[in-house]
């Protein structure tokens, strides 16, 4: 079963069915000593295993091979001091725990653990845990529990389908969270009785109870992480807790954003609240909570509330929107707003009633029912506060306690700018009559140009978002001179930005004002902008990236260093080996960062999903880069507005028409990769200028009117209208070279044939269509049919790319998505995802394999699977020119699928049918896989070889190729065991497969 040497870790090998191997893995278990590798063969494993050694489980084959379950006791028990499992998925049932850390330390690596059971994982007094790409479902208890001093870090894992609470902290269990999911639960984090915890980048969605909840004197650190589709509260802090959240997001709870209550305390720091329905934050019974640089936005209800001896701090917030007051301070609760603007809310902007006390001081309210109110018994003041441009009363004070009122400007308020009791103005109230009052001189550069700029950045299209997040940094940095005016102490402020989004929607435009702007502040020297990309930055030897770096720093010292894709220094880009010189160019960059702090502004930019595994590159980023700024892509009415000041700018003007076919062109072209927001916008200007000249070209008296006039038919077709979506131009070289490669596949030539014919007939298609004859009705998609392993996969790349390169589709990429990528478990949720998983391939393929899983009534009741097919079928013909789908299964049950829905057969008409491999071809499978590697098959081998897929016996679930490239494994590693003894072993030795390292035909292939 295994040999062993002296001092030399063993492979000890598990299978149910295979020779040599242990039958099951506590066999293997009971026989390893510690820093032994227990390899587990595909099978499914009825046991429960105790893990009391330091040995490691690898499970091989694909996800889900390798199944250990067991119900009733836990099917894995760890005591070992240090143990590590890989690739295996655990299920377990009818008990209390399924993963049982009762002492010691676990490495999970890419596992899978699924239960039904009272808890999925549990992490007990001083055990760790350590999970990395793992995913956790439990539809009947909790997904993750530490207590009494357990530890668990879950690292790039998935807990999903959790019938209570996700991950859960007691008794000093201390949970650590990074770039997890924590989807469809009743409630996603619970800390209590004295846990502790930590979330960084997670994504926490669909939750159907109260998402995070601190209680018991527990305390949870959250950054960088979003949530959203909350049924029920956000975050609740309760019983002397204290959260913290830092650069997070909550979207779209049905109840409150953030509750305070039972003298805990929050601490909130640059944390956006969107759509909440109920309020964004309510501090209740003695609590406490402090938030600074905050956006509140399109509450339903009132956004910040105190009440019952609650205390609320805002500093430099933003509250926008709302069904209610932007601030209600109630009972006997306290206060204080600094530097805070209140914008558009639906009743008063701050209010005071009851016993509150209200201190405001600095700031706006604008555009509210009433700007600030104080009535009842309520006290407090407002000084150096702008309050403008409100529906009713600007200032008013109805309350018979004191009310301070100094240093405000008060005017274009509907109702009295300042009504106190016994109708006096204080004479502390400045009126004034221009916008410049809203903005006072702060001291140190140049206002003036200052004010320029700011209304230059306020002239570009769109970027409302980007423009607040500015606007607020040129506010924070004049509070900071104004503290340091007054002896105080500056607040902490980074400087260095985070640009997300796709191209063009302007950030280096931003960024160069940006530096402008810095500069007019006082802040920057000279403020020039030096933009680089990654190979400004990287050498190809070593030293050489450290000396780019620092030049291109160097150049930027007194302005701004502009890194566009500057995630592509994370992303290993090395060509597959050497050293990675992108991540010596982060290290050298945060070096130069911290030694030349107030020199130097640092702002890198890329898509949003990308710049976070760049600030995980480096434990310094984060911290110097504090502040995203998101730029959103332009709506279809901005991007007209920007072809609109092209025109300007060239002396051309649009018609009311062409002005309406742009915006219906701009609402239907496809946002795919290749959409390049402004850039496009200008794409499409220079594209009708030249159809203009084309149609004016023999027109020798066209005046300066025509000679100005764009007109809708100088507006082209979209992009792939007819054929396909994609760019239009056809790459012969690149079909040659894609077809070549079709038919080196060893094997299927039935499927060459229907490749190769569909080919035919797209081009044929695209050359009536240039010489404007009328095109022929062209279905894309295709049904795949036929056993596993014959590489339909492999084919659909191969189709996909055959499709870019004839212009039928913008890039080719394939999106792979079965059953569970599609349907959900609930109504509404399979629409849903099937829609999120279309999107993705939009410009490209979307492979659904095993389709017929679909139609298959899984589960009973509701038959969600059913709703994928319908929601298919719909955007199959809502975007019938951005996506090509390929079908893929048994020949059989894909009979079944296609009659799921009556609209299937005919977006369907082609079939292609993928043929079991014969002996010959699967021989030929393994030798070219053994040349590959760097092996040679003698005659004699390749003849075992045969011998053996001719006599082997083929169930309905014959692998095909994969169960060659499984043989090949077998063989190399007998072969490595027959060399294993020699002390000089040639080179052919080394690399030369013989017969008898062909493993025998198993009498049944599952």
């Amino acid at each position: 079963m295994t040999s062993r040497m002296s001092g030399v870790r063993s492979v000890l090998g598990v299978s149910p069915t295979e020779p040599d191997c242990y039958r099951t893995v506590g066999d293997a278990i009971s026989s390893a000593r510690d820093g032994d590798v227990i390899a587990i063969r595909p099978g499914l494993y009825p046991e429960s295993i105790v893990l009391d050694r330091d040995v490691t489980l690898s499970g091989s084959g694909s996800p889900g091979d390798v199944r250990i379950e067991a119900a009733g006791t836990p099917v894995l028990r760890v005591t070992a001091e240090h143990a590590e499992v890989s690739g295996i998925e655990f299920a377990h049932s009818d008990g209390e725990v399924a993963v049982d850390l009762q002492s010691g330390a676990l490495h999970l690596g890419e596992c899978e653990v699924a239960a039904d059971s009272e808890v999925a994982v549990v992490v007990r007094r001083g055990a760790q845990l350590r999970a990395d790409t793992t995913t956790v479902r439990n539809p009947g208890g909790a997904g993750v529990l530490a207590f009494d001093g357990g530890a668990a870090q879950l690292t790039g894992c998935t807990i999903r389908s959790v019938g209570t609470t996700a991950v859960v902290a007691r008794s000093g269990g201390v949970p650590v969270l990074v770039d997890c999911a924590v989807t469809e639960a009743k409630g996603a984090v619970l800390a209590a009785d004295g846990g502790r915890g930590e979330l960084r980048n997670c994504r926490i969605s669909d939750i159907s109870g109260t998402a995070i909840v601190v209680e018991e004197r527990s305390e949870l650190i959250v950054t960088g992480t979003e949530v959203s589709a909350v049924d029920g509260v956000g975050v609740l802090s309760a019983s002397g807790s204290r959260p913290v959240l830092r650069d997070c997001s909550l979207r779209d709870t049905t109840a409150q954003a953030v509750v305070v209550v039972q003298e805990s305390a929050v601490e909130l720091e640059q944390v956006t609240v969107d759509g909440a329905r109920g309020h964004a934050v309510q501090v209740l019974e003695g609590s406490t909570a402090d938030l600074s640089e905050c956006v509140l936005t399109g509450t339903g209800h009132d956004a910040v509330v105190a009440g019952a001896d609650g205390t609320i701090r805002l500093v430099a917030c933003e509250i926008t929107g709302g069904a209610g007051n932007g601030v209600l301070v109630e009972r006997q609760a306290a206060v204080t707003v600094r530097d805070t603007k209140v914008v558009g809310t639906a009743a008063t902007g701050l209010l005071a009633t009851d016993q509150a006390r209200l201190v405001i001081d600095g700031g706006e309210v604008r555009e509210c029912q009433t700007g600030v109110l104080w009535r009842g018994h309520a006290d407090g003041s407002i000084t150096d506060c702008g309050v403008r441009d409100n529906l009713g009363d600007g200032i008013a004070v109805q309350s018979d306690q004191p009310v301070e009122v100094s240093g405000c400007v008060a005017e274009r308020n509907l109702g009295t700018d300042v009504r106190l009791p016994g109708g006096e103005v204080p004479a502390l109230v400045e009126k004034s009559t221009s916008d410049s009052a809203a903005a006072p001189v702060e001291p140190g550069g140049d206002t003036e140009e200052l004010d320029d700029l700011l209304a230059e950045l306020d002239a570009l299209v769109g970027l409302d978002g980007v423009k607040r997040e500015v606007e607020t940094l040129v506010r924070l940095h004049q509070m900071s001179e104004r503290r340091a005016a007054a002896g105080l102490p500056s607040p902490p402020l980074s400087r260095h930005l985070v640009f997300t989004g796709a191209p063009g929607t302007g950030k280096t435009t931003v960024a160069r004002l940006y530096g402008r702007i810095l500069t007019a502040l006082g802040v920057l020297r000279s403020g020039q902008l030096v933009e680089v990309a990654r190979p400004d930055l990287v050498a190809s030897v070593v030293g050489g990236t450290a000396i780019k770096t620092t030049e291109m720093f160097n150049k930027a010292i007194g302005g701004v260093l502009f890194i566009d894709e500057a995630y592509t220094l994370s992303a290993g880009n090395n060509g597959g080996g050497g050293p990675d010189f992108g991540r010596e160019a982060i290290d050298t960059l945060v070096k130069l960062m911290e030694d030349h702090r107030d020199e130097v502004v640092v702002i890198v930019a890329g898509y949003t999903n990308d710049m976070r595994s760049f600030l995980a590159a480096n434990p310094g980023l984060s911290s110097r880069f504090s502040r995203t700024i998101e730029f959103a892509d332009y709506s279809s009415a901005e991007l007209v507005t920007i072809v609109e000041g092209l025109c300007r700018g060239h002396d051309y003007r649009l018609e009311f028409e062409t002005r309406a076919a742009l915006h219906t062109y701009f609402t239907n072209l496809p946002r795919d990769a290749a959409f390049g927001n402004g850039r496009t916008a200008r794409k499409v200007f220079e594209e009708m200028l030249g159809r203009q000249a084309y149609r004016l070209a023999d027109d020798l008296d066209a005046g300066h009117v025509a000679l100005t006039r764009l007109l809708p038919e100088d507006l082209g077709p979209l992009p792939g209208s007819s054929v396909g979506a994609g760019a239009g131009r056809v790459d012969e070289e690149r079909i040659d070279q894609l077809l070549g490669t079709l038919q080196a596949l060893v094997g299927l030539d039935e499927v060459k044939a229907e490749v190769s014919a569909m080919v035919d007939l797209l081009t044929s298609a695209r050359r009536r269509q240039a010489a404007g004859l009328p095109v022929p009705s062209v279905s894309r998609h295709l049904i795949f049919a036929g056993p596993p392993g014959t590489g339909k996969t492999t084919v659909a790349r191969l189709y996909g790319s055959l499709l870019a390169a004839l212009g039928v589709l913008a890039q080719g990429q394939v999106t792979e998505v079965a059953r569970a990528d599609l349907v959900g478990e609930y109504i509404g949720h399979t629409a849903r995802r099937t829609t999120e998983a279309f999107d993705r391939a939009r410009g490209g393929v979307l492979f659904i394999d095993e389709a017929y899983t679909l139609s298959s009534s899984k589960g009973g009741g509701n038959d969600f699977g059913r709703e994928a097919i319908d929601t298919l079928v719909k955007l199959m013909e809502d975007h019938r020119d951005e996506v090509v789908v390929i079908a893929a299964g048994y020949e059989r049950e894909m009979e079944g699928f296609l009659a799921a829905n009556p609209g299937l057969s005919s977006r369907f008409s082609h079939r292609v049918r993928f043929a079991d491999y014969t002996p010959d071809e699967l021989v030929t499978i393994v030798n070219q896989h053994a040349t590959d590697t760097g092996y040679e098959c003698t005659g004699p081998t390749v003849a075992a070889l045969r011998t053996h897929f001719a006599t082997m016996s083929r169930g309905e679930s014959f692998g095909n190729g994969r169960y060659a490239r499984q043989v090949l494994d077998e063989t190399i590693a007998h072969h490595a065991r027959r060399t294993r003894s020699l002390t000089e072993p040639t080179m052919d030795d080394l690399c030369l497969l013989l017969p008898e390292d062909v493993p025998g035909p198993p009498s049944r292939t599952s």
